[in-house]
């Protein structure tokens, strides 16, 4: 029974790693709640990893695939300081998942970045893990290592407290049975004025364990009734049944089996409230040291039944656990494989999306060329219509024409037939025009004749006989000049009707010659 507290306190979450983690605990996630949507550069690592910590909590494989994720997608970037942060918290997923070799490698890597940034709370923090990594490991040397190294780093750095990595330190001598140098650490936390409750109650709880070990009865009482009071300042159950438990160990020590079993059967009503498996086989194993002690035969027999069945339902988490480890690799495996199975299909998809956009370009040239070319061809169209209205208006007056030129030709071969005719009789019309003239002279020589002869010789009479009218003295007309007078002007009427006759005689032979 004296090193029960061993496999008890190993199981303890310790301090700094709880603030490291809380976010993995405090929130409740229901899937398909929150979209997740690829991390970009210059995005906010913290919110994106807030989120992937919601996820963990309904689906740790989904959240372990998607931090891994977010690190390849990292490591191909330059964007180191969200990488480290990435790593911390993928070694987180993993400590939780007690893959413990898988959480130091991630640590380790996660401390190599802080370290290169000058991030000195960081590399505390990597450090001060590391070393809880390996006391879950029981590697208690490489742990007392790293816890203080940070503590050194702290020393260096004012603005971080070092009380959480003093109180890792203080359990880890406590596990080693290193008991001076437990409480050394522990009372350098438990002097300081501004110490939080739920860091007291550890202090207290490992103190009390420490002085029981070392058998300092009393001391041992204090500091664990101590601790309760913290406990229940902070509302921590499982470190109140702790220290009930360890109460009641003390109890069964100095032989107050009453005492003893009052603690245990309150430390059980509790543990069965909140389901702690673990705290209720140390229970139960504690009962049976005190059964063996002043119970009876059959109330050992129950305990140990219940040990038994606790233990049995330990061992089936344990399994379950392992199996849930392996669940976690094989979900992490078949992730990759359709993350590759989907990045061969986008490629796929990106080959038929590119052979679509060729092909659609391919149409739409074609069908470019296709509208130009009806367009081409309807102007063409337009312009053969109106070649051909044009034509037909043309065809229209030529035919038009044409009817004109006809009618004309008809005229033509009209006159054209006169005048054969005419030709046919212009010989005899030139003769006979040729004789008529030839009268026509006749006669004009005839009238030229009466003009110049017959007409002439009357007048010149007339002129003649009134120049000797004018002649005579007394005024008075010889009547042989007047007879001779009337004589010629008989003479002249005769030659002038001779003269008309000879005149209507020319334009009869004229009308004629017209027709």
């Amino acid at each position: 029974m004296k090193h029960h507290y061993k496999y008890v306190l190993l199981a303890l979450f310790p301090l700094l790693f709880v603030t490291d983690l809380k976010a993995l605990q405090n929130n409740s996630y229901e899937e398909n709640d929150i979209n997740l949507i690829a991390y970009e550069t210059g995005d906010s690592i913290d919110l994106y990893l807030d989120e992937i910590n919601d996820l963990y909590q309904s689906s740790p494989s989904e959240a372990l695939y998607l931090i891994n994720n977010l690190e390849s997608q990292l490591r191909n970037s330059d964007d180191k300081k969200a990488l480290a942060y990435t790593l911390k918290r993928k070694a987180a997923f993993y400590w939780l998942q007690g893959i413990y070799d898988a959480a130091l490698k991630a640590y380790f890597e996660a401390l190599s970045l802080f370290e290169a940034q000058n991030n000195t709370t960081e590399v505390i923090k990597m450090l001060n893990n590391i070393g809880e990594t390996y006391k879950k490991q029981k590697d208690y040397s490489q742990s007392a290592k790293f816890i203080s190294e940070a503590l050194d780093k702290v020393k260096e750095n004012d603005s971080l407290s070092p009380e959480l990595i003093l109180v890792n330190l203080g359990q880890l001598f406590m596990l080693k049975e290193n008991y001076d140098s437990a409480n050394y650490y522990l009372n350098r936390v438990l002097n300081k004025p501004d110490a939080k409750s739920r860091t007291l109650g550890f202090i207290h709880l490992y103190k009390g364990i420490i002085n029981r070990e070392l058998n300092s009865i009393d001391s041992s009482i204090y500091y664990l009734e101590k601790s309760r009071t913290y406990w229940a300042d902070s509302d921590y159950k499982r470190g109140m049944i702790e220290s009930e438990i360890e109460l009641a160990n003390v109890y069964i020590i100095t032989g107050k089996s009453q005492l003893a079993n009052q603690y245990l059967e309150i430390a059980e009503r509790e543990a069965l409230t909140i389901n702690t498996l673990d705290l209720l086989l140390r229970i139960y194993q504690t009962k049976i040291d005190l059964k063996e002690i002043i119970g009876t035969k059959d109330s050992l027999v129950y305990y140990f039944d219940k040990y038994l069945k606790i233990k049995d339902s330990i061992y089936n988490a344990e399994s379950r656990a392992e199996i849930n480890e392996l669940s976690i690799q094989y979900n992490l495996a078949e992730k990759e494989n359709e993350s590759y199975r989907l990045a061969l299909e986008q490629a796929e998809l990106a080959n038929e999306i590119e052979f679509r956009t060729q092909m659609i370009i391919f149409i739409s040239l074609i069908l470019i060329v296709s509208i130009i070319l009806i367009i081409y061809l309807r102007n063409n169209r337009n312009q053969l219509r109106e070649a051909h209205i044009l034509l037909k208006k043309q065809k229209e007056e030529i035919e038009d024409k044409q009817k004109k030129l006809s009618s004309k030709s008809l005229a033509l071969a009209k006159v054209n037939s006169e005048l054969n005719k005419l030709n046919s009789t212009l010989e005899s019309r030139v003769i006979e025009r040729t004789k008529k003239l030839n009268e026509r002279n006749r006669q004009i020589a005839e009238f030229t004749y009466y003009n110049s002869h017959k007409l002439r010789a009357p007048v010149a009479n007339v002129l003649g006989l009134i120049n000797v009218m004018e002649l005579s003295k007394d005024g008075k007309i010889d009547p042989t000049v007047l007879k001779h007078l009337k004589t010629c002007a008989k003479e002249l009427d005769k030659v002038i009707f001779n003269l008309k006759n000879l005149l209507d005689l020319d334009e009869e032979i004229d009308g004629q010659s017209n027709q």
